[in-house]
């Protein structure tokens, strides 16, 4: 996959998508978000934000940014994104036009499998985001059962070509090249199929780095 693939991917996915990820979606969504435990007054990044699904979900007291690569996909987040405290950016998640620390936590719902370059996207997200701020993904990971594992394998061409994401993806190496570690795990709906992975920097120099100009 190119970031091109992926834009044309999610812009024919935009008129459907709440259809097929709103409410049987919507725990998952809120469990996640939980884990981050958002403070009063904090900022929050949402990558890869499409419909603004998500957004309501956020507690009014914290300010969220959503990113996201589609037109199509944020032209139909704005209403949602009309509240107080709400925001979007039109972005490649593996580029983000903000400073280093600029956020206290980053969410990232069913978006590190659907990126060209996963750890990019991470390193990313961990500049943002203030050293010790947590990181939460949100995503389908490949099964550890041999059986499913051989399936998720076998449809995973169908799933990029179709769907736009891996329907195989290991995520432990890219968080190891990263240097980031899991320190909470929990199976979310529907079916517990999907995980929310709470995540924190192993490097104490998670912050430093490009320093983009931007949006926040």
């Amino acid at each position: 996959m190119d970031v091109e693939s992926v834009r044309k991917a999610y812009s024919r996915w935009a008129h459907v998508y709440d259809l097929v990820f709103g409410r049987p979606f919507r725990r998952a969504r809120r469990e996640a978000i939980e884990m981050l435990a958002v403070g009063s007054g904090q900022r929050v990044l949402e990558v890869g934000v499409g419909t603004g699904l998500s957004l309501p979900e956020f507690p009014p007291h914290c300010s969220v940014f959503g990113v996201d690569i589609s037109r199509p996909m944020l032209r139909r987040a704005r209403p949602r994104a009309a509240a107080p405290g709400r925001g979007l950016v039109e972005a490649d998640a593996g580029r983000l036009p903000f400073r280093d620390a600029t956020f206290d936590a980053a969410f990232a719902p069913y978006v590190v499998s659907a990126v060209p370059d996963p750890a990019g996207m991470l390193r990313e997200i961990v500049r943002v985001t203030r050293q010790g701020g947590p990181i939460v993904l949100l995503n389908h990971f490949v099964s550890e059962h041999p059986v499913v594992r051989s399936l998720e394998r076998t449809v995973t061409r169908l799933t990029r070509r179709l769907l736009g994401f891996h329907a195989d993806f290991d995520v432990d190496p890219v968080l190891h090249a990263v240097g980031l570690a899991v320190v909470e795990s929990r199976p979310v709906p529907p079916l517990r199929y999907w995980r929310a992975l709470r995540l924190e920097s192993l490097r104490s120099d998670a912050g430093g780095g490009r320093a983009a100009g931007g949006t926040a």
